[in-house]
């Protein structure tokens, strides 16, 4: 049986230009869902709950963000500021995109900062990697 997408079950964040879902299916384990234009406070509520987890070991995230439309500059950047910061608690990043040359720009980065990430455009494939990290013991 595959992750299910309960929205019930997600903390949710929603602003004019966007809304965020996150999951923990288990321990160490968040799964996000973003739509629309991503802002500085969708991140904030994204960074908050990361942190909230990392105590328990190494986190493992798996971003859908085939619906996000764009994002601030301010985004970009915090992300990366904060990618560094956290690198021992953050044991991989998978990302879910519409775009070909976006998951290859998630590639760029990855090798720059010297990061695990990983990006695809095959929703089929992102799934089974989900589904296998739920199951995961």
């Amino acid at each position: 049986m595959g992750f299910a997408w309960n929205v019930a079950e997600a903390l949710r964040f929603r602003d004019e230009s966007s809304e965020a879902m996150l999951w923990r299916p288990r321990r160490s384990l968040l799964i996000t869902r973003v739509t629309g234009h991503a802002g500085i406070e969708l991140l904030d509520f994204y960074e908050m709950q990361a942190e909230r987890e990392m105590p328990a070991g190494p986190l493992r995230v798996f971003h859908d963000w085939s619906g996000l439309t764009g994002y601030d500059p301010a985004v970009r950047d915090e992300l990366k500021r904060w990618g560094k910061l956290h690198t021992r608690e953050v044991a991989g990043v998978h990302y879910l995109v519409r775009s070909k040359v976006v998951a290859m720009l998630i590639s760029v980065a990855a090798l720059s900062m010297g990061r695990d990430l990983d990006a695809t455009t095959d929703r089929t494939s992102f799934m089974r990697q989900v589904d296998a990290a739920i199951t995961a013991r």
